[in-house]
């Protein structure tokens, strides 16, 4: 018992020790850049001894290595992750939505992660196995990820998923890297919304009519654009994919908030508020 009690404890001041060698290594790249900063200056910012910081990371590129996996790997990537959405409830343009957006989130609202990857970026050139590092452990793997995803949901007709994938992060990445790496958002403004919206539609333009996607207010599907000729020979829109009971409710975003904020309040879904109120004249 006693002896498990000790392995317990000198694991956890292993632990403790790399986080704050790690942490000490943070300070130091960032301060000075990958080149100019030396072990004994991360040793002395982590506070432990030079034997420590070589029994945990071999040499420099090592304890990089490290620091990249803790912070955006673990971190970053948590966060985001395309595994994740294999088990998503929803609609893939939903699920794509709520990627995109906690990419951009996690990114830009980090400074460590920004700060990271302009050290990546700036120092590429003479440390190309950085650089190569960073796609190996973040790209690859996350690409990969993301191209099963799209190549999984066949109703989105995606002609190459691969392609598709390398789209939606090169968007966002190129978004990040004007907006924050380097330093132009007044240059070339954009909305991170209006971004994202697009982006997902430009992904999901050939969805199969059986998979609209969902009313971010209402929660039913989409009614199609399609119109159909009666025997007339006028056409009249068709609106089959819509529930009947809503076929004649057309409200504004103001109202469908509003109708939300009453869903919320009584604990049931917009459609079920609707369904009450038709019958009943009311939340009685």
């Amino acid at each position: 018992m006693r002896k498990t009690e000790t392995n317990n404890l000198d694991r956890k001041l292993s632990e403790e020790k790399v986080d704050a060698i790690l942490a000490g290594a943070m300070r130091e790249f960032l301060i000075h850049g990958y080149a100019a900063t030396t072990m004994d200056q991360v040793t002395a910012a982590a506070g432990v001894s030079k034997t420590t910081v070589y029994n945990h990371f071999q040499d420099k590129e090592g304890l990089f290595t490290a620091l990249m996996q803790k912070l955006i790997l673990e971190k970053y990537y948590a966060a985001f992750n395309p595994q994740k959405a294999q088990f998503m409830q929803g609609e893939a343009s939903i699920i794509l939505r709520r990627l995109a957006f906690s990419m951009l989130d996690n990114t830009l609202g980090d400074q460590q992660v920004l700060g990271l990857i302009r050290l990546i970026v700036s120092e590429s050139g003479r440390f190309p196995d950085l650089a190569r590092s960073f796609v190996l452990n973040l790209e690859k793997s996350f690409l990969e990820d993301l191209c099963q995803f799209l190549r999984s949901h066949t109703e989105l007709n995606l002609p190459d998923p691969e392609v598709a994938a390398r789209v939606f992060v090169g968007t966002l990445v190129h978004f990040i890297l004007i907006q924050e790496i380097l330093h132009g958002k007044d240059i070339l403004p954009m909305e991170r919304d209006r971004l994202i919206n697009n982006l997902i539609y430009l992904l999901t333009i050939n969805q199969t009519r059986n998979h609209l996607p969902v009313d971010q207010y209402s929660g039913t599907r989409q009614k199609s654009s399609r119109r159909n000729r009666k025997n007339s020979g006028k056409f009249e829109r068709d609106y089959q994919a819509e529930p009947k009971r809503l076929r004649s409710i057309r409200l504004t975003d103001t109202a469908w908030e509003n109708l939300a904020a009453i869903a919320d309040q009584n604990q049931l879904t917009r459609s079920e508020v609707i369904e009450i109120i038709a019958r009943n004249g009311g939340l009685t």
